[in-house]
């Protein structure tokens, strides 16, 4: 078990990892010491990936932040589009947002379609199972309710 002091060892470890998810791209590999933006590190030289799937602008996707019709609004409403973070400001390098929790080895979006934070909720749906009558099931052994579930 990590508590609060075990956490800095592993911090950042799944957007650490290669290849990138869906992809055979291996990111440039940062040690844990190295995570944190505020750590000096001169020959940081992170892969450059964003996802074919992504770059063919689907609807929800941002265009590529090089394009001269495209100048988003960081940390802050931009149109429809929220790009504050709900782990506060984060901070722009050569027109690019970085990823406020450290570095990853990568630049680009991989397969996020937003520059900045790209929100989403995960629904969860319960309700106890019941029979035709309307009443609660318990299970056979531990005589509790059963609770049913979708998740996405």
């Amino acid at each position: 078990m990590s508590g609060c002091n075990g956490a800095k060892d592993n911090s950042h470890n799944k957007a650490r990892t290669s290849p990138y998810p869906g992809s055979k791209v291996e990111r440039s590999q940062v040690p844990n010491e190295k995570v944190g933006w505020v750590v000096e590190w001169q020959d940081y030289n992170p892969v450059e990936y964003t996802a074919v799937s992504v770059l063919a602008g689907p609807r929800w996707a941002d265009p590529q932040i090089s394009e001269s019709n495209f100048s988003p609004k960081f940390n802050e409403k931009d149109g429809h589009v929220e790009r504050k973070s709900q782990n506060g400001l984060y901070e722009i390098e050569n027109g690019r947002p970085r990823n406020p929790a450290g570095r990853t080895g990568l630049v680009g979006r991989g397969l996020l379609g937003r520059w900045g934070p790209n929100h989403a909720a995960d629904p969860i749906i319960t309700r106890w199972k019941r029979d035709s009558s309307g009443n609660k099931i318990t299970h056979p052994v531990s005589g509790k309710c059963i609770l049913q579930f979708v998740a996405i």
